[in-house]
């Protein structure tokens, strides 16, 4: 049985939030309810046809001095007779009280550095937006007017804040530069916008709004922060989602739902895939939030009578009970993880002829390079990472054909997880590493097959088709792959469901050839390499073909495009480069380089600049 009168608080405690007459209503109907090898020596044929390619209690204290360096969870609280912002350890010990005010305070964002405090407060008489210091400091407003602020979520790199504000009838997000100290509208629609979290890749942003388009119930949405792509309804479900958090590595979602009922925390891939239910109780289990490690979600309960704080680990396991107050305690929030240097790192198959490439490591800022294989005779190609950086496969030409190798970065031997005497070529790693799929013509025509990353069990023909296939590429939830084939008189994208019996989705349907897919990490677009328009450009579409966008304008010969870890940038191999003139010879055309491309501002940078062609190349994986 639910507790009402706790549940009444609640939802008032949630209508104070949001500001939102909709959300009220919402929640009140939740209770209610109690290559093959592309032979790159031609590639300046534009036109030439592919060859395939435990309770612990907290107890209230003084107001002490946070320690912002340690894992210690903000959270809005009641237990002085209005809401307050407080801190503490993520084991409920080293209680904190950080704002007293007579007014609420609440919805608190720890800042990317854990310098600071971004929270709501109804202090100027309207709910508006602050920035505290951790220690108590520098309090300053940074929403205003009589539009107000709610739901603040940080960038990324700490710079910027995004938070709602309007009127119950007419709601918008904001983004607020706190250096310039500017604020601009991002979205006004759907209605109802609320809870927006900023996605780690600083692209994407998730929220919940009201899908008019159905039952005017609460989903999950997903947008660009520069509104270049689609608005994508993530739940798609009946029922009322919100409260989005973004998993530290941008590839998970955790949020709550009533869909079974009550409000209960669920998680599912960035994509909307895999929606799975962590908690299963007639309390509502509301507002989670990742721990900075991404083993853990907070979030808070009332299967005690009143708002609790609980931690689980992601799998919704080991639920442990941090506080134990008679009065609502909400809105936990983990320290987002801390900074690091980030090292952008490619992997390219260099050489001069196609009988002797070898991998090279490079930094994307330029300086080192990195010797990874050094074959006088081998030909090695088409590097892929593993998802955590830490292995490469690549197809190695040793004895006559092309086999499926995979090494680390160490010394450790290389290893041929495939042995045939066809060519095995172009490998993908499965997001959660365990399988690789590649294309092979073992069977007398290029197909795409799958294998166990260390070449154990069976071999799965998974195109299984007499024309050609080949150059597969995961989606970012492995539930599909995209690989091009010929099966429709010309080389297409097509997109395959491991998870249905359907047959694979034609997405590109063009009279040229359509070849090199390369999946997004964040799974909302597919780039390609196409002789559409007379010579081969880079184009970029969704993965139903929706829409289809150019992304590289030149003459040249652009191809074999792969995505940087953020889902903006393209690294792509082009010939681009003016003509070589040797004095007593005739000019002959530059060597093959690799660009990198931003593919919201098209903004152009060549990355290597050698004597040796520059071929395929792969971007490290980071977090």
């Amino acid at each position: 049985m639910i507790d009402m009168s706790a549940a009444v608080q609640f939802i008032k405690h949630a209508a104070r939030r949001s500001r939102n007459a909709l959300t009220l209503i919402a929640l009140l109907l939740l209770l209610s309810g109690c290559s093959g090898l592309l032979d790159l020596s031609q590639l300046d044929a534009p036109s030439a046809t592919p060859a395939i390619i435990t309770d612990v209690q907290a107890t209230p204290t003084d107001i002490i001095t946070p320690v912002p360096s340690i894992e210690r969870l903000v959270f809005s609280s009641e237990r002085n007779g209005n809401l307050d912002i407080f801190l503490m350890n993520a084991d409920g010990s080293g209680l904190a009280q950080l704002t007293v005010d007579p007014a609420d305070d609440y919805a608190p964002a720890w800042s990317p550095n854990r310098r600071q405090i971004a929270f709501v407060s109804e202090r100027s008489g309207v709910p508006n937006v602050y920035l505290i210091e951790a220690d108590g400091n520098g309090l300053r407003r940074v929403s205003s007017g009589d539009e107000g602020g709610a739901d603040p979520t940080w960038s990324p790199d700490g710079t910027r804040l995004l938070f709602v504000a309007g009127s119950d009838t007419d709601r918008s997000l904001k983004l607020v530069d706190l250096a310039e100290d500017t604020t601009r509208t991002i979205l006004a629609s759907p209605p109802g916008i609320a809870d927006p979290a900023w996605a780690p890749n600083g692209i994407d942003i998730a929220f919940s709004a009201l899908d008019v388009n159905a039952r005017n119930n609460r989903e999950i949405f997903l947008a660009n922060i520069d509104q270049s792509g689609p608005l994508i309804n993530l739940t798609n479900n009946p029922s009322n989602d919100n409260a989005p958090s973004w998993s530290p590595d941008g590839t998970r979602i955790v949020f709550h739902s009533n869909r079974g009922g009550d409000a209960d925390i669920y998680t599912m891939y960035a994509s909307g895939a895999a929606q799975t239910r962590l908690t299963e109780h007639p309390a509502n289990d509301v507002d989670p939030h990742w721990s900075s490690d991404g083993t853990q979600i907070a979030f808070s309960s009332f299967r005690n009578g009143n708002g609790d704080l609980f931690v689980m680990s992601d799998s919704g396991l080991e639920q442990t009970r941090l506080t134990n107050y008679a009065s609502i305690e909400g809105e936990p929030g983990f320290p987002p993880p801390a900074a690091s240097p980030m090292i952008e790192q490619l992997l390219v198959s260099s050489g001069n002829t196609s009988a002797s490439r070898n991998l090279k490591l490079i930094s994307v800022s330029g300086g080192n390079t990195r010797a990874l294989t050094n074959d006088l005779i081998a030909d090695n190609i088409t590097p892929a990472w593993s998802p955590d950086g830490t292995r490469i496969a690549y197809a190695a030409d040793h004895g006559g054909n092309y086999d499926i190798t995979v090494s680390t970065l160490n010394d450790s031997p290389p290893v041929e997880i495939t042995s045939h005497p066809a060519r095995d070529m172009h490998p993908a790693w499965s997001p959660d590493g365990t399988r690789i799929a590649f294309e092979s013509n073992r069977d007398g025509n290029w197909e795409v097959y799958v294998i166990n990353a260390d070449g154990s069990g069976e071999l799965l023909n998974l195109s299984e088709h007499p024309s050609d296939d080949g150059n597969p590429t995961w989606s970012s939830d492995g539930t599909r792959i995209a690989f091009s084939s010929n099966r429709a008189g010309v080389f297409d994208i097509y997109v395959i469901d491991l998870l249905g019996v359907e047959q694979p989705q034609n997405i590109t349907r063009s009279r040229s050839n359509d070849v090199f897919p390369a999946w997004s990490p964040d799974g909302r677009l597919i780039a390609f390499r196409s002789d559409r328009t007379g010579d081969n450009e880079i184009f970029v579409t969704t993965p139903n073909g929706a829409e289809i966008r150019r992304i590289s304008f030149h003459p040249a010969n652009d191809t074999s495009p792969t995505w940087a870890s953020d889902s903006r940038r393209l690294i792509f191999v082009s010939n681009r480069s003016e003509l070589i003139v040797i004095s007593g010879q005739s000019p002959t055309k530059a060597d093959y380089d690799i660009y990198l491309i931003n593919t919201v501002s098209l903004e152009l940078q060549r990355l290597t600049d050698g004597a040796t062609n520059d071929y395929y190349s792969a971007w490290r994986p980071t977090s």
